[in-house]
Parts: C-alpha cells; sequence; structure tokens
C-alpha cells in the first residue's frame, strides 16, 4: 500500500480517512489474543495506544543519564587536585627553585656559547632563560598575598603561565556534562507517564491530553504523519489556558522499533484500528476485553484535565479547519 510517505522528509499531514477505502481491500486483520504494541486497552467501547516515549525513556534517557552521571563523578574524582589551590601553592614552591636552577644554568650556558661565537646555541640558551623567566613570573603570583590561595590568584597565575584555557576548557566540559546529566535526571523524574490516545468506537471520536492540554478530533478528521520516528497522530488541541485551538501531533507512537520505521510497519496496526472503529473489539481481539501493563519507573501519570468531557466537546466544535490546516501547513508536535 503506497500512501506516499517520504519517511523523514514527511512534513505535512494527510486524513487517516483519505486510505480507508484501500485498508478495507487489501488488509485483512486477524483477532489476536494480544493485539501487540502499541495497543494498550481494548474493550466494547474503546481502544488505546501508547505514546513513544516510555521506550525511548528507557532506551536512550535513562543510559545517558546513567553514563553522563558516572562521566561527571569521574571528573570530580579525577579533578580534585586541579581545586586544591594550596597543593598548586607547594609546587610552585618546588618549580620557582627548579626554573631557578635551570635560568642560572642556562646563563652559564648562554656566556659559553657568545665566548665561541655559536649563535644558534645562544638563541637556545636565550629561549630557555625566558621560559624559565617566565614561569617563576607565574608560580610566584601564589605568594603575592598572605593567606589561602583563591581562585582568581590561581586563574592568573595559569594565564601567566599560558594554561588558562586548558583550565577553563576544563570548567565548560564538567558544567556542560554536569547540567546535562541534572536535565535527564529530571525528565526522569518528574516528565509524567503520557495519556494514552483513546479511540471512542461510540462516539466515533480520537481524544487525548498533554499537560493540561486537551486534543480531540472525530475520527473521519484524524490526520496522520509517518515518517521515522514512528506514526504521529494530528488532533485538535487547545493552545495554552484554552485561549483557541490548532493541530498538533502526538509524535513518535513508535511500532515494534524505536525508530527508521518505513510506510510498511505502519500499515497493520492502522488497519487494527480501523477495523475496530467500523467492526468492534471482535475485530482485533479474540476476548472480552485486553489489557497491557504500562511502563514501569514513572513517578506519576499525566494528570486527566479538569471538566473533561466538556471541553472535549469544545475542542471537537473548533475542529473545522483541522484538515486543511494540517494539509498545508507544518504540524507542532507533542513529543515530551
Amino acid at each position: 500500500m503506497n500512501r506516499d510517505s517520504k519517511g523523514i522528509f514527511t512534513t505535512k499531514a494527510q486524513p487517516f480517512s483519505k486510505w480507508w477505502a484501500q485498508f478495507r481491500a487489501e488488509v485483512i486483520v486477524v483477532p489476536m489474543e494480544d493485539p501487540l504494541e502499541p495497543f494498550m486497552k481494548v474493550n466494547d467501547n474503546l481502544l488505546t495506544l501508547r505514546t513513544g516515549y516510555h521506550t525511548r525513556r528507557n532506551t536512550i534517557v535513562v543510559p545517558w543519564m546513567l553514563m553522563l552521571t558516572v562521566l561527571t563523578l569521574y571528573f570530580i574524582y579525577d579533578s580534585s587536585y586541579q581545586y586544591d589551590f594550596e597543593a598548586h601553592k607547594a609546587q610552585a614552591g618546588r618549580m620557582i627553585e627548579s626554573y631557578s636552577e635551570n635560568k642560572a644554568r642556562y646563563i652559564s650556558y648562554l656566556s659559553d656559547a657568545q665566548k665561541e661565537g655559536d649563535k644558534e646555541e645562544e638563541g637556545i640558551f636565550r629561549r630557555g632563560i625566558a621560559l624559565a623567566d617566565n614561569a617563576i613570573k607565574g608560580y610566584s603570583i601564589y605568594f603575592e598575598q598572605d593567606g589561602d590561595v583563591s581562585l582568581f590568584t590561581h586563574m592568573r597565575a595559569l594565564k601567566q603561565l599560558g594554561e588558562l584555557d586548558h583550565f577553563l576548557f576544563g570548567i565548560g566540559l564538567f558544567s556542560f556534562m554536569g547540567a546535562l546529566s541534572l536535565g535527564l535526571w529530571l525528565l526522569f523524574l518528574l516528565k509524567p507517564q503520557d495519556a494514552e490516545v483513546y479511540f471512542d468506537r461510540n462516539r466515533q471520536i480520537v481524544y487525548s491530553w498533554r499537560h493540561g492540554r486537551v486534543g480531540a478530533a472525530s475520527f473521519d478528521k484524524m490526520g496522520i504523519l509517518e515518517n521515522h520516528l514512528g506514526l504521529n497522530i494530528v488532533l485538535q488541541f487547545e493552545n495554552k489556558k484554552q485561549a483557541g485551538y490548532r493541530p498538533m501531533a502526538i509524535v513518535g507512537i513508535d511500532i515494534g522499533k524505536l525508530s527508521f520505521h518505513r510506510e510498511g510497519d505502519m500499515t497493520y496496526p492502522l488497519a487494527q484500528i480501523l477495523a475496530f472503529m467500523e467492526h468492534g473489539k471482535e475485530a482485533v481481539i479474540t476476548g472480552e476485553s485486553f489489557t497491557r501493563e504500562p511502563a514501569k519507573y514513572f513517578l506519576r501519570k499525566d494528570k486527566k484535565p479538569d471538566n473533561f468531557e466538556q471541553r472535549v466537546e469544545a475542542t471537537l466544535a473548533a475542529q473545522d479547519d483541522l484538515v486543511s490546516h494540517y494539509q498545508t501547513s507544518w504540524v507542532k508536535g507533542h513529543a515530551l
């Protein structure tokens, strides 16, 4: 079945109803005990789909979160000496003594080279003396004032020694890893489990919600967009504070794999949805009902909005331009 999907380059949604005749003619849906993911619930009136976030949470967010946390902790342990400024001060005293000895030796060698008229060696020893002078000047900064060495004193010394960029890069890298690790922890702990997408057979409507915003559409006006992330379902959603409505996509409903979906991966699940909405649960499952265990380790679920049924009806009443809008414009997605 060719639905003219361009995969990752697909940018405009199309009404699912556009292909209903092809699905009826070309796809045979076989009732099963388990209708397979992404289906979570099937009964007399409702069929629900999960979003793809819980898959991405377990396969992307958690591994990266743990890896970055370990790297951040290792960086803190490995860099502990970098922030022990008193140890740097003690080392500076030893380095001043060492470079002073080197400078005295280079001065002696320079005198011999000048006597012999060896210009090449004379240049080498002059550079050695200059390097020693610079090092002594840099390390002496640690002793310019009494008391403990501050971060700014340490940075002034590093600047004189030509090592400040390396130090700042380390701080930047640590800050980046720490911020990214913290962000992933916050996402893992605070992001609620997504509401499922509900297909209501009696009313022939589709609805869901995201972060307090209700989305709904008549089944024959629901849009789909298929790309490498999976199936994207387009509904009419409330704007923030319920001020108006606009189409939005529930992004990345994965079908059996995380990414790199093809059109064929989504054909049978779409046929199952159509069969349920037209013929009921008997077209999809063999039992009285089906319920799949939800994803684990979420601290909370996305709370169902207040006055939900009234807001669904209001959203349905505002769907007149839904199809023309998502067919001609790029639709923002509800991914997180």
